[in-house]
């Protein structure tokens, strides 16, 4: 795959993208790397960790970061944004928990490890072109998250702290001990909290509470 963006001028370029690769598994990075230049675009620069990433950006001239999630923390964006260089993101699985706070930042795109080579290439072509390519699965995640948040803020404090609680696997009568309080007034706290967040079972409010703390 070529460049086909706009060169000097407005005019279509077919030149080969610049590219750096980090990623904090040195053999996945260099497989990513291998594949990439197998495509017909140039890796100009490769890393493993934070500060190799850093100087990578600082001495090479790049179009297009692809880097790992474990790297790439919401302070680099600004950094990517001066140099004029977009950021593909690369993450493990849909769900991490830094990916919403790294969305919010404006990176141009998205792709699971777990994604196949098209995909790639999609989410390449469009953010070459000054698009933005999002993996749908890890999107929905991210909004769900998004929503189960938003209707925890409607959660007392004492409400709080059951939830947490019961995302242990503490039963009623441990939490009880643990907060000072009577197990009929756990139950009830417990009973509110199902109906504000919608959930029917401590199995299901576990995995919200996991979702939103994770």
């Amino acid at each position: 795959m070529r460049w086909d963006g706009q060169g000097s001028g407005g005019q279509p370029s077919n030149r080969a993208l610049r590219l750096l690769v980090a990623d904090r598994q040195p053999l996945v990075g260099a497989a990513l790397a291998a594949w990439l230049g197998a495509e017909g675009h140039h890796v100009c620069a490769q890393a493993d960790d934070h500060a190799g990433l850093l100087t990578a950006l600082a001495l090479s001239d790049v179009d297009i970061a692809l880097i790992d999630i474990d790297l790439a923390g919401a302070g680099l964006t600004p950094l990517l944004r001066q140099r004029g260089i977009a950021a593909i993101v690369l993450a493990p699985m849909p769900g991490h928990p830094g990916l919403a706070a790294l969305l919010a930042t404006g990176i141009a795109g998205l792709v699971l490890k777990s994604d196949s080579a098209d995909l790639l290439r999609l989410c390449l072509a469009s953010v070459a072109t000054s698009g933005r390519w999002i993996d749908s699965s890890a999107a929905v995640q991210i909004t769900e998250r998004a929503h189960l948040h938003k209707h925890a803020l409607h959660l007392t404090r004492r409400e709080r702290d059951v939830a947490r609680l019961v995302a242990t696997g503490q039963r009623n009568r441990a939490i009880a001990g643990t907060l000072g309080i009577s197990e009929g007034t756990v139950k009830m706290h417990l009973h509110n909290v199902f109906a504000k967040l919608g959930l029917e079972s401590r199995t299901q409010l576990a995995m919200d509470e996991r979702a939103r703390t994770g």
